[in-house]
C-alpha cells in the first residue's frame, strides 16, 4: 500500500487541556479528511478530526477521544502506519474483536454496544 494514496499529510492541533492554555500542534496523515494517526512521545495516536475551514491541511480535534494503536514506535513512523494500515485492511471485524481487541494488554471491560446494529437494520 502506498500511504500517500490514502492518506493526506496535514497537522493538527490539540487543546486547550483543563486548565492549562497550552495548545498543541502535530504532524500526521489524515484519512477521510475525519481522522488523523500521528505520534506522540513515540505513541501511534488515531484521532477524530476536523477542518479547519479555507487552510489546507489543517485540523483541530474533533468530538471524540483518541485511540492509542501502538507504543514506543522507534524508527519510520510512516512505515508503522503503512503495516498496520495494511493488517487492519486486510481483517475482519470478528476477526478484529477476537485476536486484536480481545487480546490488548491492560484491556478493561468495555461495552461497544452493538445492539445499535439491530436499531438500524430495523429503520
Amino acid at each position: 500500500m502506498k500511504i500517500s494514496n490514502y492518506f493526506e499529510l496535514a497537522s493538527i492541533v490539540l487543546g486547550p487541556f483543563d486548565q492549562d492554555q497550552e495548545l498543541y500542534v502535530y504532524q500526521g496523515y489524515v484519512m477521510n479528511e475525519r481522522y488523523i494517526f500521528f505520534v506522540d512521545e513515540g505513541t501511534l495516536w488515531l484521532r477524530h478530526v476536523q477542518k479547519v475551514a479555507h487552510i489546507d491541511h489543517f485540523y483541530i480535534d474533533g468530538d471524540t477521544g483518541g485511540l492509542i494503536l501502538a507504543e514506543h514506535i522507534t524508527g519510520n513512523a510512516k512505515e508503522m502506519l503503512e503495516l498496520i494500515v495494511d493488517r487492519l485492511s486486510g481483517m475482519d471485524a470478528l476477526t478484529f474483536l477476537t485476536d486484536v481487541l480481545l487480546w490488548t494488554p491492560d484491556r478493561v471491560d468495555m461495552n461497544l454496544k452493538l445492539d445499535r446494529f439491530s436499531m438500524i437494520k430495523a429503520l
